[in-house]
């Protein structure tokens, strides 16, 4: 399976949102199966960028954005701005 940026962009916009040190809950993304999701949740937790537990996919783990997620996330979304000022 190929790493599919949509789908990470997603994730992390999910952890931000919904993560918690003691995340319950399922981890669903609309329009990605749940192989996808898994896959892409833990490329995430090994570049750094999310921590995720052990249990956290059995709805009782760590779900939190890192400082280097947070980063990241404020890349893209400063990127964003950008396009959308030039495109004004």
């Amino acid at each position: 399976m190929k790493r599919d940026m949509i789908l990470v962009r997603k994730l992390l916009d999910f952890v931000e949102e919904n993560g918690a040190r003691l995340y319950k809950g399922s981890i669903q993304i609309p329009g990605y199966e749940r192989d996808a999701v898994v896959l892409h949740l833990y490329l995430l937790a090994d570049g750094g960028f999310v921590e995720l537990g052990a249990e956290t996919l059995e709805s009782k783990g760590p779900l939190v954005l890192t400082w280097k997620g947070c980063d990241y996330i404020d890349h893209l979304r400063a990127q964003e701005r950008k396009r959308a000022a030039a495109s004004q």
